[in-house]
């Protein structure tokens, strides 16, 4: 009756009890709010190992600080802040993609459209005739234009 795990179960209890009576859920209406949010915007790209690859370069920046390789902003499941909410949310149902115009594959699997892929180069300082994988910055493998590859969708 007087054990320390008495009042464990009891504080548990009351809490219990009160969540019922006013039909709150257990968790913060604000953790399950972002977490539908998170959901919706979480792809299997998502806690990759090259999105954990941050290089503070001139490349472009994003104002937490961090760099994007792409050019792109960090995404929000990403971010440290809410990476370990996102964690344990499902993966978005996308019907529907994206693809840029004239799209090329490079040597280590990576698409990205042509016109893209040069600008995000010469941002990254290659040289004429070679390419490097924008996701990987300045330290990246450079192979030469002729490795690129044009996808084919059908």
């Amino acid at each position: 009756m007087y054990s320390p795990q008495r009042y464990t179960h009891l504080s548990t209890l009351f809490l219990k009890t009160h969540h019922d009576l006013f039909a709150l859920p257990s968790q913060p209406l604000l953790r399950i709010a972002l977490s539908a949010g998170l959901s919706a915007l979480k792809t299997p790209t998502c806690h990759s190992v090259h999105n954990i690859i941050h290089h503070h370069a001139t490349v472009g920046s994003n104002s937490a600080g961090r760099v994007s390789l792409t050019g792109a902003p960090v995404c929000p499941i990403c971010s440290t802040e809410l990476n370990d909410l996102a964690k344990g949310v499902p993966y978005a149902h996308h019907t529907k993609s994206y693809m840029e115009d004239d799209p090329v594959v490079l040597p280590n699997g990576r698409v990205f459209g042509r016109e893209r892929l040069r600008v995000l180069n010469e941002k990254l300082g290659v040289p004429k005739g070679r390419v490097r994988d924008p996701t990987e910055g300045v330290v990246g493998e450079e192979w030469g234009e002729g490795s690129v590859r044009k996808v084919f969708i059908s």
